[in-house]
């Protein structure tokens, strides 16, 4: 992992969430131009090349404006001609240079094309829609209309940034600087800085940062929150609205102590669905710089959690791989109202239908599977997924945002797939698997981290460990490591219902909880 890259990134993230917020909180719409999406940035840093959402026309809805990086106005028109057949009329108006150009791609699933405008005026664009997916994709979603901010150079430039800040160097050896498994100082300031901007919370530091307690405390069922300042569990956070990026529960198996997860981070040894001794994975949670909290459950969820069921749903499901194919559902519940504000919603299908053309494989393994799923059909490319919502009425949007089914078997990750589960999923599901949910009809595949620690399960009434207390008086909960507190709103609040956490949103920028979630 390239951490300055991950620090440019954040800086970027940073000011692009105040400028949202900012809109939101004012009533204004979110919608970025090229000039104030980030106005401080290089056109080679991270995340750059990504286009900004301009328009969306269709036969409902047939004009729409946007202000481009060089006309001031950009007017779109939408023009049916015969059922297989539409026009984009594009007037452009008021050129900032005589240089200057607007690059807009028009897309939706089935169509994809590029359109570079030098001068003013109307410029009439068509389209045909030979298959019925087309027909049928126009005729809900109509055609986006996406702008680029940069020049090809800039774009590839910024490219090479941003692979380079999710692929790289992360190891499992704590002794090796910068690309072993500690997070370096640098990092850690730019995720601190991030966090307090873009999601509102202002970590403190703490005065004990390490809290050892007696492992016979620990028992089947109880929780652990995860925080690393790496990047990573920061978006998650800012994507979701959680206070941690990971989730893990105690197990013991014969009495020993084991910690049970889904993970697939290059800083850990092992990967997929895994059981570590206690005394192994609190050693490689110092290891990658983990903040851990530990929430014991309470009497009655400890009455209902079946020790024996838990370990047979853990063999059952072993070596199993981290959930992947719904690691994007499981978080979108609404086709508007989930979407990290960073990221055009309007874009996500857009962006696989391109990676499929390019890698169909990672494309179905990583969006277009779940899909399928959720038509109840197989092997269905993106266009042809579309095409079938379409004929329900529904956006790709609003098909993602239908829930996640568990026991849902996947396929194409090796050496072994079917069913998936992401990290908070994955407690999730022992906790419904082992009966602490009772009769209730629960997706655990529709819980995201912040899930886990709202639920009332835990324990609040059994004093805490002296060293707990002495660490963090304030806290309801004990911290065992980390630099910074852990502080958990709505912690241990709202009672298991049926279907829970499967209409939530997570209404951005304030993090509020709706009624009922």
């Amino acid at each position: 992992m390239d951490y300055s890259q991950q620090e440019a990134f954040l800086e970027h993230a940073t000011e692009h969430h105040m400028l949202k917020a900012s809109k939101i909180l004012q009533g204004e719409s979110p919608t970025a131009t090229c000039e104030t999406r980030a106005p401080e940035e290089s056109p080679s840093d991270f995340g750059m090349l990504l286009p900004v959402f301009a328009a969306e026309v269709s036969a409902a809805n047939p004009k729409m404006t946007y202000k481009g990086r060089c006309f001031d106005e950009i007017s779109f028109e939408y023009e049916a001609l015969t059922e297989t057949s539409f026009n984009v009329n594009v007037t452009t108006a008021n050129p900032r240079s005589k240089l200057c150009k607007d690059v807009i791609l028009f897309a939706n699933t089935e169509i994809q094309h590029f359109e570079v405008f030098f001068f003013h005026g109307t410029h009439k664009l068509t389209f045909q829609m030979n298959t019925p997916e087309a027909q049928a994709d126009v005729g809900v979603g109509g055609i986006k209309a996406f702008a680029f901010c940069e020049n090809v150079i800039q774009d590839i430039e910024s490219l090479f940034t941003t692979i380079k800040a999710f692929l790289g160097g992360i190891s499992d050896h704590p002794h090796l600087p910068y690309i072993g498994s500690h997070v370096p100082p640098y990092m850690e300031k730019a995720n601190v800085k991030f966090i307090k901007e873009a999601i509102g919370w202002e970590l403190q530091e703490r005065p004990t940062q390490k809290v050892d307690i007696d492992p016979d405390l620990i028992q089947s069922g109880d929780f652990f929150g995860i925080m690393r300042l790496d990047g990573l569990d920061p978006m998650i956070m800012y994507g979701t609205g959680s206070r941690v990026g990971h989730n893990v529960m105690a197990l013991r198996f014969d009495g020993e102590l084991y910690v049970v997860e889904s993970q697939d981070a290059w800083y850990w040894p092992t990967h997929g669905l895994q059981r570590t001794k206690w005394a192994d994975w609190i050693k490689y949670a110092e290891n990658a710089d983990f903040h851990v909290t530990w929430h014991p459950l309470n009497d009655e969820a400890r009455a209902k959690f079946d020790e024996k069921k838990a370990n047979d749903f853990f063999h059952k499901t072993e070596g199993l791989p981290y959930g992947y194919h719904n690691f994007l559902y499981g978080w979108v519940d609404t086709a508007n109202d989930n979407w990290p504000p960073l990221l055009a919603k309007e874009f996500v299908p857009v962006m696989f239908k391109l990676v499929e053309d390019i890698k169909p494989t990672l494309a179905y393994n990583f969006f277009t599977e779940a899909l399928n799923k959720r038509m109840g059909v197989d092997g269905k490319n993106i266009s042809e997924m579309a095409g079938l919502a379409a004929e329900s009425g529904l956006t790709v949007e609003e098909l993602m945002a239908a829930p996640e089914q568990d026991f849902w078997e996947y396929t194409g990750l090796e050496p072994r797939d079917g069913w998936n589960w992401v990290c908070s999923a994955y407690v999730a599901a022992m906790y419904k698997e082992a009966g602490v949910f009772g009769d209730m009809e629960i997706q655990s595949t529709e819980f995201a981290t912040m899930d886990i620690y709202i639920m009332k399960l835990f324990d609040q009434t059994t004093p805490r460990p002296e060293a707990c207390v002495a660490a963090d008086p304030d806290l309801p909960y004990c911290q065992l490591r980390g630099k910074y507190r852990i502080e958990l709103p709505y912690y241990n609040s709202i009672a298991p219902y049926d279907h829970m956490f499967e209409t939530c949103a997570i209404n951005y920028p304030t993090y509020e909880r709706d009624a009922g979630c």
